[in-house]
């Protein structure tokens, strides 16, 4: 049986690769507004999640909450890795 998150990440990579080519031609040609518009998302996601973390009452009362699920999600994305990795 074929690795689905194997299968996943090569229909990334074909997408990728693919908008590839139409992106860089443009990308090289307005280098600053696509970095400028990159910094700007980045930060308007950041951004929007900061006020959504506000309007839970749990972590503006509690913000050891909050961090201890950032480290769990850390750690399970490193034992994540690590399993992925000696699967191959």
């Amino acid at each position: 049986m074929k690795d689905p998150i194997k299968k996943a990440e090569e229909i990334v990579k074909e997408m990728h690769d693919e908008a590839g080519r139409y992106t860089k031609p443009v990308l090289k040609r307005y280098p600053l507004v696509f970095s400028f518009l990159s910094v700007f998302s980045f930060a308007a996601i950041l951004r929007g999640f900061d006020m959504w973390v506000e309007q839970m009452g749990i972590f503006e009362e509690h913000p050891v909450v909050l961090i201890l699920i950032g480290v769990v999600a850390l750690l399970f994305t490193g034992t994540l890795y690590k399993t992925l990795a000696k699967v191959k």
